[in-house]
């Protein structure tokens, strides 16, 4: 591995971007049909989720994340110590989102998203995964542009291609999070005219 980043950084960045490129959730019909114990969606999990570990430390899911998520309500329990197809699917949105988003915003858009009457969870669930993919393709054609005027192995050059990328997720994680504030105090205002007007 230090071998060929020490060849060439670009290149292998290219690489991962072209992997990344190609890389889709499945379907959620596509997803394991058969109810599955812990040690089994963690195995399942990983290897989806492997694109995106940054490092070989970097853990994209464990059994104490995905318990985290069912005690803290954003999950549902299992069903006799089983996950099933709708779990699968909600801890794979709960993984991409906890990387920009704080658990609690995540809870408020699984919420928002999922638990609302009549929904049909595959489609929600298909419309996000069809989202990550447009999102993923606009950042690599973005990255890779920029990757042309920097030479090779120029660690200024990509470093600042770094704080570039990461400044600009920071400005719409800011969006993203005041949007998710104001659909909170809108949410409370409703809830306390409900209230006052029972009380009435």
């Amino acid at each position: 591995m230090w071998g060929e980043i020490m060849n060439s950084i670009n290149e292998i960045l290219n690489k991962w971007l072209e992997e990344l490129d190609k890389f889709s959730y499945k379907d959620y019909k596509d997803l394991p049909d058969i109810d599955l114990y812990m040690d089994q969606v963690v195995t399942f999990l990983d290897k989806q989720l492997s694109i995106f570990q940054t490092s070989t430390l970097d853990k994209q899911i464990t059994s104490s994340m995905i318990n985290n998520y069912v005690k803290g309500e954003v999950v549902s329990a299992p069903i006799s110590k089983k996950y099933n197809r709708e779990h699968l699917a909600l801890i794979e949105e709960v993984c991409t989102l906890k990387q920009v988003l704080t658990i609690a915003e995540v809870k408020q858009i699984i919420d928002e998203r999922y638990r609302r009457e009549g929904i049909q969870k595959d489609e929600v669930f298909n419309t996000f995964k069809d989202l990550v993919t447009d999102k993923n393709k606009e950042a690599i054609a973005s990255t890779k542009k920029l990757l042309e005027g920097i030479e090779e192995n120029d660690l200024t050059g990509l470093t600042d291609l770094a704080v570039h990328l990461a400044l600009t997720a920071n400005s719409f994680i800011s969006i993203s999070k005041r949007i998710l504030f104001l659909n909170r105090l809108y949410q409370q205002e409703l809830e306390n005219k409900k209230k006052d007007k029972s009380e009435e």
